[in-house]
């Protein structure tokens, strides 16, 4: 949102007037311009973003080199055919702390398979970020309360292609009941009071309130006494928040350390325009380049043997079957990691799974978790050969020999995202005989199949990019 279009709605009188005195200058940046930043996909290597390069602004301090940066302008991504292929994120700035404080842990705590719970994950800024921190060693639970959310995280899961997600959608009460002790790290970006989101998101100014900002403070205590129970003796709750007051961020992480048990964590090397206050850091938008977000480390009372550890032995779960021989075969010609896993969902689907992630997913199906996605959906096995499922082209472990490949140029690109049959602009003659894998600037967008002289667009309809 513009910052004319948000100044039509004033501030909060209560919130102006607090933050006047608590923090100066930080009522007149959120009048301002909000701005852009993006975080790259490290299994999707770009050669060039965006198409022209001048766009490319100055790299974000808290990310690893390379990883994120701010744009000089917004284009419009959704104009940009390899935004669909999950080569990069649309991430606010300061969200990407969280992926700074989780490589900071795993590197203090000496975890070598990290398991974490993303438990407010939609639409999946994060969850995809502490996939690509977490590697193949890892696994991450993402979890969105709300159905039709979960759905649009496990999309934005699938378009990232790390392989290393499993997407639920349940209460949190769910974990601390079911998983108690199973993860290393647990991510709460707790719903709250959005102050932060003022100058992005104007219509949460007219929602605020001092009364709206203590039920979310007691709501955000309620959450975390939920899921605390899942966390290791010795694992790290990190806490975050896009506010501003005290009554949700420090009081909140000072509550949960004496109360639940834990102790609040600091790190040193943190760039000097966050503003440090011994219980979390503030990213305000007058001294730092992001919107307003707050995040706290709490380990939790208790310690445990990180290195050498593994995920726990696997629970038998009927649902998972196994392949037969020719199946696995026809699986791992997709595929070619030889310590990978395939199950079919009963007479159904067949899914892809690392080690730690094939465990994580029993274990979710043991304890009656609604699970949405998970691994790599590679498809159907009709008569021993694979319809490949969407899923399958955007994973960044597919072998590309598998099918042939079909590099199209953006115009040619969009026109296919769009499933357009405008032959002009995206001719058969761009697609091999049989089935196709969509490629545009080197990022996977989905297959195609030419039979003889048409070819049939297998885009997912619920997909396809009808603006620009």
């Amino acid at each position: 949102m513009e910052a004319a279009e948000a100044s039509k709605i004033r501030l909060p009188a209560a919130f102006a007037a607090r933050v006047e005195a608590e923090v100066p200058g930080l009522a007149e940046a959120l009048e301002e311009t909000p701005p852009v930043s993006i975080r790259f996909n490290p299994f999707k290597r770009l050669a060039d973003f965006p198409a022209d390069p001048s766009g490319v602004g100055e790299p974000v301090a808290w990310a690893l080199p390379g990883e994120a940066c701010y744009l000089t302008d917004r284009p419009v991504f959704t104009a940009d055919p390899v935004f669909h292929g999950g080569a990069y994120y649309v991430q606010e700035a300061g969200s990407m702390f969280v992926g700074w404080l989780l490589r900071r842990i795993l590197r203090t705590t000496g975890i070598v398979t990290p398991k974490v719970l993303d438990l407010c994950a939609a639409p999946g800024g994060k969850a995809t970020h502490i996939a690509s921190v977490v590697g193949s060693e890892g696994v991450v639970v993402a979890n969105e309360t709300i159905r039709s959310r979960a759905r649009i995280l496990a999309e934005n899961v699938q378009k990232w292609g790390a392989g290393n997600v499993a997407v639920t959608s349940n209460d949190p009460a769910d974990f601390g009941a079911r998983l108690a002790g199973d993860f290393d790290v647990i991510v709460a970006d707790v719903p709250c009071s959005g102050e932060g989101m003022f100058r992005k998101d104007p219509a949460s100014r007219e929602a605020w309130s001092p009364e709206n900002v203590q039920l979310c403070a007691a709501r955000q205590r309620r959450i975390v006494s939920d899921v605390w129970a899942a966390l290791r003796p010795g694992g790290v709750l990190i806490y975050s928040t896009c506010t501003f007051n005290a009554a949700e961020n420090e009081e909140n992480v000072r509550w949960v350390a004496e109360k639940l048990g834990g102790e609040v964590l600091d790190f040193d090397g943190v760039p000097e325009e966050i503003v440090t206050t011994g219980a979390g850091w503030h990213f305000y938008p007058h001294r730092v380049r992001s919107e307003g977000f707050f995040a706290a480390a709490i380990r939790k009372t208790g310690d445990f043997d990180a290195k050498g550890r593994t995920l726990g032995k696997t629970k038998k779960n009927t649902e998972l079957a196994s392949l037969v021989k020719s199946e696995l075969s026809e699986a791992r010609r997709w595929i070619g990691d030889d310590e990978w896993l395939f199950g079919r969902v009963g007479e159904g689907t067949v899914y892809g799974f690392s080690p730690e992630m094939y465990r994580i997913v029993e274990t979710l199906r043991a304890a009656r978790f609604s699970l949405l996605y998970s691994g790599v959906e590679l498809g159907e096995l009709i008569r021993g050969s694979l319809k490949p499922a969407h899923a399958l082209a955007l994973y960044a472990g597919l072998n590309r020999q598998a099918a042939a490949v079909a590099e199209l140029d953006e115009e040619a690109a969009r026109e296919y995202l769009r499933k357009g049959t405008d032959t002009a602009a995206l001719p058969v003659e761009r697609f091999a005989e049989g089935l196709n894998l969509v490629v545009c600037r080197g990022v996977a967008l989905g297959w195609a199949k030419r039979i003889g002289r048409r070819y049939n667009n297998l885009y997912p309809a619920a997909w396809r990019v009808l603006r620009y």
